[in-house]
């Protein structure tokens, strides 16, 4: 597998998306309970408390969403795109169940291990870089939460240097690992980090003002 898997699901006008600030999530830890072993089947898909509430927030202050994820079981054999895809069908039902308003516009998924060396596993901010290209710089985009393929290009990062400036100054990242951090740093993205057993419902209230730096990080 060469590259990173893509679902998308927009529900804006491409003009609007244009202008809006990128909220880019890491799935399990931060939406969903994570699991020793991995989350391998739709059952397993517990949401943390809070999850859809803060979601439907974020998209009622203009954010767009975007989850981006490693997942190496992928590259391990454990399973395929078609679980993929139904692991991502049934988080998003699962939001939406909660709340009308938790919609996630996209899905972006590294299949690889850490030994593979690819472009797009976090902390590269490839991902990251491929949904603001998807969503606010590609008028047509497929809505369907089928997994596709999309070829990802070598990030440029100067590790060393001064975070980058985002597309938007609110975009913002929020993740439950140094390698979330690393990744939305790289981006430029405004960081906040959670605990993994309370997720996204941890920084409500942060997120919610536009004057909060993030957490300070230092790749």
């Amino acid at each position: 597998m060469d590259g990173a898997f893509v679902q998308t699901a927009p529900l804006h006008a491409f003009q609007k998306r244009t202008e809006s600030p990128v909220a880019f999530l890491d799935r399990d830890g931060v939406l969903n309970l994570g699991k020793a072993g991995y989350v391998n089947h739709p059952e397993e898909v517990q949401l943390l408390d809070g999850s859809a509430e803060v979601i439907a927030a974020l998209r009622g202050q203009g954010y767009l969403i975007c989850v981006v994820t490693n997942q190496s079981p992928m590259a391990r054999g454990l399973w395929g795109p078609e679980r993929l895809e139904l692991l991502h069908t049934t988080l998003q039902e699962l939001l939406l169940e909660q709340d009308p308003e938790a919609h996630i516009d996209a899905f972006l998924t590294c299949p690889h291990r850490y030994e593979d060396r690819c472009n797009c596993r976090k902390p590269s901010p490839a991902m990251l870089v491929l949904g603001h290209q998807l969503l606010r710089c590609q008028e047509a985009l497929n809505p369907s939460l089928k997994p596709q393929l999309h070829a990802v290009p070598p990030p440029s990062v100067n590790w060393w240097g001064s975070k980058p400036i985002p597309p938007h100054p609110l975009d913002l990242m929020v993740g439950d690992r140094t390698s979330d951090m690393g990744a939305g740093w790289a981006f430029g993205a405004r960081l906040f980090r959670v605990a993994r057993t309370i997720g996204l419902a941890q920084v409500k209230e942060r997120l919610s003002s536009p004057n909060d730096p993030g957490d300070d990080f230092q790749p």
